[in-house]
């Protein structure tokens, strides 16, 4: 029987939201109609976030993370809370940073 962990790292990387669902929803063996039932979330609508072909909100995540019996942190941040954004979010931080210094000093007179 395959665990967790096997099912994981024969998932291409980086990991995804919806690679991380597919994951723990094979790994307890659970069908798309199985999960479909004790979330509301059609099944037409879980294949598409399992395949990543549409984005998934926090009230999805939470419905899945419940369903799943995981923290839905895990599936909105498969890589970390920084995680396919880093270049984006470094660069604001070095924008956020030049402007901020700028406002000190404009205010700190």
């Amino acid at each position: 029987m395959k665990n967790l962990l096997e099912v994981i790292n024969k998932v291409k990387a980086p990991s995804t939201s919806g690679s991380v669902i597919r994951a723990h929803r094979r790994n307890w063996k659970i069908t798309l109609k199985e999960l479909n039932e004790m979330t509301g979330i059609a099944e037409s609508n879980l294949s598409l976030i399992e395949n990543d072909k549409v984005e998934i909100g926090t009230r999805r995540a939470s419905l899945l993370g419940a369903a799943l019996g995981i923290d839905p942190a895990l599936i909105l941040f498969p890589e970390g809370a920084e995680g396919a954004f880093k270049k984006e979010i470094d660069r604001v931080r070095k924008k956020s940073s030049r402007l901020l210094a700028e406002k000190r000093k404009k205010y700190a007179a």
